[in-house]
């Protein structure tokens, strides 16, 4: 199940790639920044839901720490063996979190219709500086689940 759009969720025209074995196939995928305090999101964070991507880190409910790397137009995600690549692409500056060649941990989660990635406390921070700047969605306090 897709969760599509929300509110405080905003969708980036974004290029997705998911490279193995030495070539790199493209995928139809939406990718969304899911600012915190929005529709349920803890922490501000990327979705990106395209049908059975979440088999990347096991299944829904599963997830890996991965490194994610800053790169020319957006990112490239890494999971420690190496054994594939997600590389995200945009010409939208909200995906620019990383410099090139800066990296980070991250945490890729699975859930039905896609992943999320969650990035360490700095990088998510400026994830949500530049959501307000470029898109006007600021971060709220997140409500506790009872």
């Amino acid at each position: 199940m897709l969760t599509g759009p929300g509110p405080g969720k905003i969708r980036v025209e974004a290029r997705l790639q998911l490279c193995d074995n030495g070539s790199c196939r493209e995928l139809d995928a939406a990718v969304y920044i899911h600012v915190r305090g929005w529709s349920r999101a803890r922490v501000t964070h990327l979705d990106v839901e395209a049908p059975r991507l979440e088999d990347l880190v096991g299944g829904a409910g599963r997830g890996i720490y991965v490194r994610v790397v800053g790169a020319p137009r957006g990112i490239i995600v890494v999971p420690e063996g190496g054994e594939w690549r997600l590389v995200i692409e945009s010409s939208d500056p909200t995906l620019h979190v990383l410099s090139v060649g800066e990296s980070c941990i991250g945490f890729l989660g699975g859930k039905r219709g896609g992943i999320f990635l969650g990035l360490q406390s700095p990088y998510h921070k400026r994830l949500e500086r530049l959501a307000e700047e470029h898109h006007g969605v600021a971060p709220r306090a997140a409500r506790r689940r009872s």
